[in-house]
């Protein structure tokens, strides 16, 4: 199974002993444990290759950049084609970030198989490195996102879908209003962005499921999107997106973990880290939603 910290990965059971021999396996717990909290892999997709060099270069696109700096005139007869000019992007650089942890393993818990307490600092190692990924994979897009691809929104904790007409909440002022206001706006920048998911804190969830109930799943679909909750968003915001294709996170060191021996302690250390560089190129497939909590 692939999972977004690392490729091709083969689950096993988790065991002290063979851990500790074999800190793979202890890996690809990791990333098992990881892949379904990942904020990381809903923004970006894998470069393919390591990071050199300690960073990537990259250049951030702009809708004003698919096009000439100048336009293309009519000819007439016997006369030349107008020269038109490039538009030169900014080169940039997103620098790698060393990103991990490690815990203590005594000689006696080893001896006892103590199964529980490894799993227990796996799994809680595991989440300690999702949320600074997913915090750092946050913070690039906010970095680079812009006041173009960002929207006010309409408070979704106190919309009304059921009930008297005069209670009910205007459909200008509805969630399915904001989503669509994003996609326009992603339709007027004619860069071939169709959204796909909404990535939001758990609060605006909730206030969804409370507006729409069961009729939730069918405003989603009709909105040409699926959902992912993270409590890394911040509350109040949600993205609405084209999955994967706001830039490329690369890798200097990929998710590693390492086992080694402290006699003086009689015990061993686990160390787990990811060395990550995240490159927003396309900012524009984003659109940022504000204001949903009123």
């Amino acid at each position: 199974m692939t999972y977004s910290l690392l490729p091709d990965l083969q689950g096993r059971r988790l065991t002290v002993d063979v851990a500790l021999q074999q800190p793979t396996i202890l890996r690809n717990r990791i990333a098992e444990l990881a892949d379904p909290q990942l904020v990381l892999d809903k923004f970006f997709t894998s470069s393919g290759q390591k990071v050199e060099g300690g960073g990537i270069l990259f250049s951030i696109i702009k809708a004003s950049d698919f096009y000439t700096a100048n336009d293309v005139e009519k000819r007439g007869p016997g006369r030349e084609y107008a020269v038109v000019e490039g538009v030169d992007l900014e080169p940039k650089l997103a620098t790698v970030d060393d990103w991990g942890g490690k815990f203590q393993i005594l000689d006696e818990q080893i001896n006892r198989n103590d199964v529980s307490y490894i799993d227990q600092q796996t799994t809680q190692l595991t989440n300690t490195i999702v949320r600074k990924l997913n915090d750092a994979a946050l913070a690039a897009i906010e970095e680079h996102i812009g006041a173009e691809n960002t929207l006010a929104g309409h408070n979704w904790s106190n919309v009304v879908t059921v009930g008297p007409e005069a209670d009910l909440t205007p459909n200008s002022e509805r969630p399915s209003a904001d989503l669509s206001a994003a996609q326009l706006a992603a339709t007027m920048q004619e860069l071939g962005v169709v959204h796909d998911l909404l990535v939001m804190h758990p609060t605006q969830e909730h206030a969804l499921n409370v507006a729409y109930g069961d009729k939730l799943a069918a405003m989603l679909e009709s909105a040409g999107v699926s959902k992912f909750v993270t409590p890394r968003v911040q509350p109040g915001v949600a993205y609405a997106l084209k999955k994967s294709e706001a830039g490329v996170v690369g890798f200097e060191t990929p998710l590693t973990v390492e086992s080694y021996d402290d006699r003086a302690t009689r015990s061993k250390w686990v160390q787990a880290y990811a060395v990550p560089a995240f490159a927003v190129e396309k900012p524009y497939a984003v659109k940022k939603l504000t204001g949903l909590a009123g």
